[in-house]
């Protein structure tokens, strides 16, 4: 069975005045990346790979929400 990739859909940062209603997503492998970034970063150290996913989400999300605040 192929294993299907899953999207991360954020309604809170949709883009309001472009009258678009899709929801914004964030790209899972951009999520996965960074996550892995973290891993590196804190010296590969396992067991905190859901910790590692959230902050990067928490990162990519702000990211976004700063990007269409300056738009």
């Amino acid at each position: 069975m192929a294993k299907s990739r899953k999207k991360i859909t954020v309604d809170a940062v949709a883009p309001q005045d472009s009258g678009d209603t899709t929801a914004a997503v964030l790209d899972r492998d951009r999520v996965a990346s960074r996550a892995y970034e973290l891993y590196i970063a804190r010296g590969r150290q396992h067991g905190r790979a859901l910790e590692d996913w959230l902050e990067a989400e928490q990162e990519l999300l702000q990211a976004s929400r700063r990007t269409r605040d300056r738009e």
